[in-house]
């Protein structure tokens, strides 16, 4: 019943706020990116479900307290205080984990074998050796040096032509002769006027 709070005005709160709920026999899976080797909040302790030898592995995760103590906190990048939204070491599939484990019981969540902390920029450069069958380019498949499109859109191969010291010469004296031509025609030009 409505209680009236000085004469004429009368005060009622609906509450129509509603909860998702999760279907019955629903429990998605999160695949997420994270830094490999994360530290809990605690600075020391490794997350466990973020070694190597824990990636691509399923595990059923419970609560959220259960996804931070398997995962670490999700990071985001900030720079100079700004948060830097869409950059590729944001943790956003680990937030959406965290999220959803806020109004359900049960997700699982695999973590790709993929090291976020290793596409930071650094300020040194790589050394050593390259690992055992690492890829830089495919030189087997890759074609090498000139092409133009035909009227198909088809890469064509061109042979470039190579100048010689024969052919720059007559060049040169094209381009001395195209000179003289250009400073005759100034000058007849100019008696014209």
């Amino acid at each position: 019943m409505a209680t009236l709070v000085s004469p004429g005005v009368s005060v009622s709160v609906t509450d129509e706020s509603f909860y998702a709920s999760v279907g019955t026999g629903t429990v998605p899976m999160f695949i997420i990116a994270t830094g490999q080797d994360k530290t809990l909040t605690d600075g020391t302790t490794t997350a466990p479900y973020t070694t190597s030898a824990q990636a691509g592995n399923v595990a059923l995760i419970t609560s959220q307290r259960d996804l931070l103590n398997s995962y670490g906190d999700p990071t985001f990048k900030v720079t100079s205080g700004t948060p830097v939204h869409g950059h590729e070491t944001n943790e956003w599939g680990l937030l959406a984990a965290y999220s959803f484990l806020g109004i359900a019981s049960r997700a699982y969540v695999v973590r790709a074998g993929i090291n976020t902390t290793e596409l930071e920029a650094s300020a040194t450069e790589p050394k050593g050796p390259p690992n055992n069958g690492q890829v830089w380019l495919d030189t087997a498949s890759t074609s090498w040096g000139i092409f133009e499109a035909d009227s198909a859109g088809a890469w064509v191969s061109k042979t470039p032509t190579v100048l010689v010291a024969g052919v720059l010469r007559s060049f040169t004296i094209l381009t001395l002769q195209f000179k003289s031509f250009l400073k005759f025609f100034k000058e007849s030009t100019k008696d014209q006027t």
